[in-house]
């Protein structure tokens, strides 16, 4: 018995001294620039339980003599740094060796970078556990709707196609929005918060849904050189949600920006002004720039005002007083547009203007009565 105590009491003594004298080696690695790498190897267990402690440079060496916590945590230094590339030849080395909590927080800052290849990466080989950051490769690679959980949406403030969606009685206009991936559910809700601070023509004339998830349910063309395309009238969509809303913003990945019978599409790199200039095509406003042939091969034919802001003159007739000479129409009839200068329907970049603002509610009270 006596001879057993003693034998604990001599290995806590060991025990005791050998964290003290890793605390000291540590000490030197940091303010006496001690060599790290011999230091490592007679301290290991306290140079790893402290390792996150160690400056990115002596970190860095550590890395690239194969210790694997060190790997792991320069790679996630490197990542912090954008130095994607990089953080990458550290990581995957690293991989067999980690905790499944180092892998979880490995994979959230891939997230928090976009680090999307990585993340596919990862979870073809097994190493990206279901879940939150899972979720939301899947959205990013736009999976089938039926694949992405309906709480993970809610959490983010977006709607799946299960969900009740209802419309806002005070609202003259409520519109559906809707996106078959990531990026695009975001996109609806920057430019939808953009809006609602300040609302256009004026407050509760649009209201928009939150975002709602459509992936596998929408098939829309992946050309960047097009007008955004999708297919919505051979899905489900049409069914559930159109009738309840008077318009829809479809946002696919790639395509112009366009509105076709109450239809917006615009794709998720669309920025605010493209948006509030197309919402005004909901309301029956035209380009103000060089319409398409084909357009103008019957829009330009008509007399009188076609559009809120664009009337169009036929031989000798004369424009209304206070209009101006608009691009619209190369062929067929003259057009016309209330404002001299760029206006918001020619230019995205404009804002929209006071003439333009009161000649758009002018309309809409039209519509209203």
């Amino acid at each position: 018995m006596l001879r057993t105590t003693l034998a604990l009491l001599f290995s806590l003594l060991v025990a005791g001294s050998s964290n003290s004298y890793g605390g000291i080696g540590f000490w030197q690695v940091l303010n006496a620039k001690a060599e790290p790498l011999q230091l490592y190897w007679q301290f290991p267990r306290y140079f790893l339980a402290n390792i996150n402690k160690l400056p990115k440079k002596t970190l860095g060496l550590l890395a690239r003599h194969h210790i694997p916590s060190a790997q792991y945590e320069y790679s996630l230094h490197l990542i912090k740094k954008d130095q994607a590339e990089a953080a990458k030849l550290f990581w995957r080395l690293s991989l067999p060796k980690i905790s499944n909590f180092q892998l979880a927080k490995l994979a959230q800052q891939l997230l928090v970078n976009k680090q999307w290849d990585d993340l596919k990466f990862l979870n073809t080989l097994g190493y990206l556990e279901p879940g939150f950051v899972l979720n939301h490769l899947n959205l990013h690679n736009g999976v089938i709707h039926t694949q992405i959980p309906e709480p993970f949406l809610h959490s983010l403030d977006f709607l799946s196609l299960n969900s009740t969606i209802t419309v806002n009685r005070k609202c003259q206009f409520n519109v559906l929005t809707m996106s078959d991936h990531r990026s695009g559910l975001y996109k609806l809700s920057a430019l939808i918060k953009t809006y609602n601070k300040n609302p256009e023509p004026r407050q509760d004339t649009f209201c928009f849904s939150k975002p709602v998830y459509v992936g596998g349910a929408l098939k829309c063309n992946n050309s960047m050189s097009e007008a955004a395309n999708c297919d919505w009238q051979s899905t489900l969509i049409n069914k559930q949600f159109l009738r309840k809303f008077d318009f829809v913003v479809m946002m696919p990945k790639h395509g112009s920006a366009n509105v076709s019978r109450g239809i917006m599409q615009l794709n998720s790199d669309a920025n605010y002004g493209i948006f509030l200039h197309e919402l005004m095509h909901f309301n029956g406003f035209e380009d103000e720039y060089v319409l398409p042939k084909a357009k103008q091969a019957w829009l330009c034919k008509m007399r009188g005002l076609v559009a809120p802001n664009l009337y169009i003159a036929q031989k000798d007739e004369k424009s209304p007083k206070g209009w101006h000479r608009s691009k619209s129409c190369q062929s067929g009839g003259v057009a016309y547009k209330p404002s001299k200068d760029w206006s918001i329907l020619e230019y995205q970049q404009i804002k929209l203007s006071d003439q333009y603002r009161a000649l758009w509610l002018a309309h809409i009270d039209k519509i209203k009565r």
